[in-house]
């Protein structure tokens, strides 16, 4: 049943980026003959062409990060897994790629100004400096909670923090061997995405653990430290590399999924359909839409498609894959974090932890069918997300 499920979800994610989003490129007039501001403007450090495969890796790393995994995790243990896995499949189709993908294509043919520069011309001026207010305050809400999310799971798991050490000097070196020694991208990719994985491997072996008491205080001013840091180099440097190489520890963690779905013959233990009044939430409308954040017309994400990915956009036609098929893979992930939940019964005391080791131990289940070590599949869950 919980195969039947996912492969439901991904076939509908199929249809749509091949129907729907064809549409879309028709409807918006995609066309390569016009230069895109990443070669218009382009400066070395914001603006730089980017490959697809790079950019997609960029945006989508972007955009999902822990939002496609804990809040549908919260919500199906809340109200069940029926109504979250609708609103992710259908509003992830119609309203969030929309969304994504007008957002980007709107950007780019503004000179890749934000979604707050390009609004500015329907606005007054103190409209305008409320809806920047609006949007800084946003951006410092959700670097707040992911960095608190990351903090905490490298204080559960040294190893992971490791391996996010090593990954990030990783993502340097790949970022000069493509722009500075000019290796395609290609070459590179078959270079460093294995030791990506190596270094999931090797943070097992050597994890970075700090006293329980202030770990999580030092980890927090540690990523604060290292936002401002990755906020201020050019983009080609760690930004996009980050991004990219980040990307293939979320396709992994999706293709291990899928593959442990499809092996494993887990059933559908927990309820389709929990309740309307979640006493720990509240009433399923209107929690449910903005617990699940896949889907919605999220400012994040047009933050981020007007903010880095349109400065990068090397052709029009590209918008198609990276506007449009990154939300449908953030779909994806999330349909994988439901089924976390999913195969899960209603008494399981594992529903009473975080949403994160919840889906690290998801994530152990399915990677374990193909004789992964169960704290291999979960650092690697905790990893990707």
């Amino acid at each position: 049943m919980l195969l039947i499920i996912f492969i439901i979800a991904v076939a509908a994610f199929a249809a749509a980026y091949i129907l729907y989003a064809g549409y879309l490129a028709r409807l918006f007039g995609l066309d390569d003959g016009r230069k895109t501001p990443a070669h218009t403007d382009y400066d070395g450090i914001d603006r730089v062409p980017a490959h697809p495969a790079v950019l997609l890796g960029h945006h989508f790393s972007s955009i999902a990060g822990a939002g496609p995994i804990v809040g549908p995790i919260i919500a199906a243990a809340a109200f069940g897994w029926l109504p979250a896995l609708l609103w992710v499949i259908f509003c992830a189709i119609l309203i969030g790629g929309t969304h994504d993908f007008a957002t980007l294509v709107l950007s780019v043919r503004n000179r890749a100004r934000s979604i707050a520069e390009t609004a500015r011309k329907q606005m007054s001026p103190s409209a305008y400096k409320l809806f920047l207010a609006f949007i800084w305050l946003s951006l410092v809400y959700v670097l707040v909670v992911f960095t608190d999310l990351t903090a905490t799971t490298f204080a559960l798991d040294g190893g992971v923090a490791t391996s996010s050490l090593a990954f990030i000097a990783l993502a340097v070196a790949f970022g000069l061997c493509v722009y500075r020694l000019k290796l395609s991208v290609g070459f590179a990719s078959c270079v460093f995405v294995p030791l990506v994985f190596l270094a999931v491997w090797a943070g097992q072996r050597a994890p970075l653990a700090l006293p329980p008491g202030c770990a999580i205080t030092v980890w927090d001013i540690s990523l604060l430290a290292y936002c401002f840091v990755a906020s201020t180099t050019p983009v080609w440097l760690l930004l996009q590399p980050r991004d990219y190489l980040s990307s293939y520890l979320l396709y992994a963690s999706v293709l291990g999924g899928f593959a442990g779905i499809l092996a494993g013959g887990f059933a559908v233990n927990y309820p389709a359909f929990a309740c309307w009044n979640a006493p720990s939430l509240g009433p399923l409308f209107p929690i449910l839409f903005i617990t699940v954040a896949c889907g919605a017309c999220s400012g994040f994400h047009a933050v981020v498609a007007s903010g880095t990915t349109s400065k990068q956009l090397h052709q029009e036609s590209d918008a198609r894959l990276i506007g449009y098929g990154a939300m449908l893979i953030e779909g994806v992930v999330a349909v994988i974090a439901l089924s976390t939940v999913v195969m899960l019964s209603r008494d399981d005391a594992l529903l009473q932890k975080a949403p994160l080791e919840i889906y690290g131990a998801g994530m152990s289940k399915f990677l374990s069918v193909f004789g992964v070590p169960e704290r291999t599949g979960f650092s690697f869950g905790l990893l990707a997300l």
